[in-house]
């Protein structure tokens, strides 16, 4: 069962996903609003490195009567050590409920279909309150709610450039990425993502070989990382970002985006990670935006929710990840 196996849903067209949809695909991300945003251009490129690696018979295309693309659907399976196979759901808000819940229907089943092969396997989905359509489909099919998200958004209109640029803490140095690589320290930099990231939600700690994908793709920028190191050299925070664009034309924002931040177990509470977060907002100054944003788990047992609002840091968006286990499919 593949999720094109019935290519009409009602006068919608549902076909697999070719390199000629990519840019009908980046045109329909940048043009219709309320989509949430995104940590990737809206360009062919960008779409063709999201949908790399995805299983071809489950990724589709979702076109209106008049041929307009309307979203996109897709599974990717296991990257890492957890058998997680991740769906995307992507529609324009306006989607009649009945196509959206017959490709959710399908992908559950395209998911079923892929599991019988993988020890453990699970469907999981992040998703945003813009998306209620799919929420609700991905519940009529057996979801259940795992995980609750916020995305914030920080201006930084107010913030002195000065003051960012001397702001440090003793014996500490925060490096810029490129120097993070000219000392050779961005294995060290992973090895502390993955050890701070174990203690998060999912499966997000970057392996070796996920770790040289994420530094080499299209979404990594390298302008919004940073990492800190002690008097010896040895790193003992970390921010890995990204460029957030979010809404359309006139209204379209884009802000550093704060992807992953992690400081050293036995350096906590000293204030690294708001000095980390103060030259990633310097950085975006220096290169002309005027937000930084980030997203985090609001049940993390650090509370770092807590510090993001006290730096200035406000809700724009909720996001939550739904699951589906090989025990509990859907037909």
């Amino acid at each position: 069962m593949t999720l094109a196996d019935h290519p009409i849903v009602g006068a919608w067209s549902v076909t697999p996903v070719t390199t000629h949809h990519h840019a009908p695909i980046a045109d329909f991300l940048a043009t219709t609003p309320g989509l949430g945003g995104r940590k990737f251009a809206a360009d062919s490129r960008d779409v063709a490195e999201q949908l790399d690696g995805a299983y071809p018979d489950a990724t589709v295309v979702v076109r209106d009567t008049v041929g307009r693309v309307r979203g996109y659907a897709a599974l990717h399976p296991p990257h890492g050590t957890q058998p997680e196979i991740i769906a995307d759901f992507v529609f324009d808000p306006d989607s009649p409920p009945n196509v959206i819940d017959d490709i959710v229907a399908a992908t559950v089943r395209g998911f079923a279909a892929v599991a019988r092969d993988i020890d453990g396997a699970f469907l999981r989905t992040f998703i945003s309150t813009d998306q209620q359509p799919v929420i609700d489909a991905l519940i009529r099919h057996g979801a259940v709610r795992e995980g609750e998200f916020i995305r914030t958004r920080k201006p930084l209109h107010g913030e002195s450039r000065e003051a960012l640029a001397t702001a440090h803490l003793d014996g500490l140095t925060v490096l810029a990425w490129s120097e993070v690589i000219d000392r050779g320290l961005s294995e060290e930099v992973r090895r502390l993502q993955y050890d701070t990231f174990l203690e998060h939600f999912g499966n997000m700690s970057k392996t070796p070989e996920a770790w040289e994908h994420h530094l080499h793709s299209r979404a990594f920028t390298p302008d919004f990382s940073v990492a800190a190191v002690d008097h010896s050299g040895e790193v003992v925070g970390y921010v890995l970002g990204s460029t957030y664009t979010s809404g359309t034309a006139q209204s379209e924002e884009r802000s550093a985006h704060t992807d992953y931040i992690g400081v050293r177990r036995d350096q906590r509470q000293r204030g690294i990670a708001e000095l980390l977060l103060r030259k990633i907002w310097l950085a975006a100054l220096r290169r002309g935006l005027s937000l930084a944003s980030l997203g985090t788990d609001i049940h993390n047992r650090s509370n770092a929710h807590l510090l993001y609002r006290r730096l200035g840091y406000v809700t724009v968006e909720e996001q939550f990840a739904y699951r589906i286990d090989t025990s509990e499919e859907a037909v």
